[in-house]
C-alpha cells in the first residue's frame, strides 16, 4: 500500500485526491491544512479519516509516506518540495512548481542527489489531443519558425474575492502569468524542447502588485520566434496557440476551443490525431514514479524554462530593454 499525504486542501487538491482514490493500492493517510473547514470537506470526500499535521517533515517521517502532493500557495512550493525530496519522498506538486529560475536550478540539483522526482500538475501535458499535436510536429513538421497565443480568464473579480491570496505577491509570488498563464507557457516547451534566448515585455499590473496583462516578443535558442499574451479580463476562459514551421504547415491548438492542422498543399484543415500518454494524470503519473516504472510526464527541463522566461518578462519590463540570456 502506497501511503500519500497532502499539502494543502484547497480546491484544487480535491482534483487529485479524485484522481487517487480510484487507482487501486493508494492510500491518502495525512494532510497539512490550517483552515478547518478546507480539511473537514477533503476529508469528508475521501470518506475516510486522515490524520492532520502542521508540519511536513514531522509528518513525513511519523506516516512514513511514499508521496505527497503539494496545493498550498506560490511561494510554499520550493520549501516544501525540497524538504519532501530530502527526505526520501517523491512529489505532485501544482503549478507553478517553483516561482523564480533559482529555486528551478535547486531542486534539479536535489532530485539528482536524492534520485526522487518531482511530478508537476500541468494538466495539458495529460490531454492527448496536446500529445497528438506533439507528435505530428515531431514527425511531420519541419523546423518551427514561428509561434504566437494567447491565453485569457475572467481572473481578477473573482480572485480578489473567493481567493485574495493570489494577488498577494508574498504568496503568489508573481500574477496571472505564472499562475495560469503557467500552463500555456509550460505547454509551448512541452511542444518543442526550445529555450528562450532573448525576451521584450510589456506589463500591465491594473493597480495591483502582481500582473494581471502581459505581452512578450520570445527569440529562441533554436531560431522560432514568438508573440504571446496572458490576460487577467474575459468573459470566460479561452486560449490558442498557433504554430508555424518552415514547410508552410501550420498547427493550432486550445484546450477550450477547436485545434487542428493544415499542411502546405491541403485546402482545408484537419483534427489533429489524438494520441494517448502513459499516464492519464498527474496523479497517476506520480504512483507510476513511486513504483519506479517511469519518468515524470513533464521533464524538470521544461519547468526550468518555464520559471526563466517568467524571470526575463519581468526583468524586462522593470529594466525597460530586451533582455539576452
Amino acid at each position: 500500500m502506497l501511503k500519500i499525504g497532502f499539502i494543502g486542501t484547497g480546491g484544487i487538491s480535491h482534483r487529485h485526491l479524485n484522481n487517487l482514490k480510484e487507482i487501486e493500492g493508494v492510500k491518502i493517510v495525512s494532510a497539512i491544512e490550517p483552515n478547518e473547514e478546507n480539511f473537514k470537506k477533503f476529508e469528508l470526500s475521501y470518506g475516510e479519516k486522515i490524520k492532520r499535521y502542521t508540519d511536513e517533515k514531522e509528518m513525513i517521517e511519523k506516516e512514513k509516506l511514499d508521496g505527497v502532493v503539494i496545493c498550498s500557495p506560490h511561494t510554499f512550493h520550493f520549501s516544501q518540495i525540497k524538504i519532501a525530496l530530502e527526505n526520501g519522498v517523491d512529489v505532485l506538486v501544482e503549478k507553478p512548481a517553483v516561482v523564480t529560475y533559482d529555486e528551478a536550478v535547486e531542486i534539479r540539483k536535489i532530485m539528482e542527489k536524492t534520485g526522487k522526482k518531482v511530478v508537476v500538475a500541468y494538466q495539458r501535458h495529460y490531454m492527448p489531443i496536446f500529445n497528438g499535436a506533439k507528435k505530428i510536429l515531431k514527425e511531420r513538421f519541419g523546423n518551427i519558425i514561428f509561434l504566437s497565443g494567447f491565453l485569457s480568464q475572467y481572473y481578477y473579480e473573482p480572485l480578489s474575492i473567493r481567493r485574495p491570496w493570489r494577488i498577494d505577491p508574498k504568496l503568489s509570488g508573481k500574477g496571472q502569468l505564472t499562475d495560469s498563464g503557467s500552463h500555456f507557457v509550460a505547454l509551448i516547451f512541452f511542444l518543442t524542447n526550445f529555450t528562450p534566448e532573448k525576451i521584450a515585455s510589456f506589463i500591465d499590473f491594473r493597480g495591483e502588485k502582481v500582473d494581471m496583462n502581459s505581452a512578450f516578443i520570445v527569440k529562441f535558442k533554436e531560431g522560432a520566434i514568438g508573440s504571446f499574451g496572458i490576460l487577467a479580463f474575459d468573459p470566460s476562459f479561452r486560449e490558442g496557440l498557433f504554430i508555424w514551421d518552415d514547410r508552410n504547415n501550420v498547427l493550432k491548438l486550445s484546450a477550450t476551443e477547436n485545434s487542428y492542422v493544415q499542411f502546405k498543399g491541403e485546402k482545408e484543415i484537419k483534427d489533429i490525431e489524438i494520441f494517448e500518454p502513459e499516464a492519464k494524470s498527474p496523479a497517476e503519473d506520480l504512483i507510476e514514479c513511486i513504483k519506479g516504472r517511469k519518468q515524470p510526464h513533464t521533464d524538470w527541463e521544461i519547468v526550468e524554462n518555464v520559471a526563466l522566461l517568467s524571470d526575463m518578462v519581468y526583468k524586462s519590463y522593470l529594466e525597460n530593454k530586451i533582455l539576452e540570456i
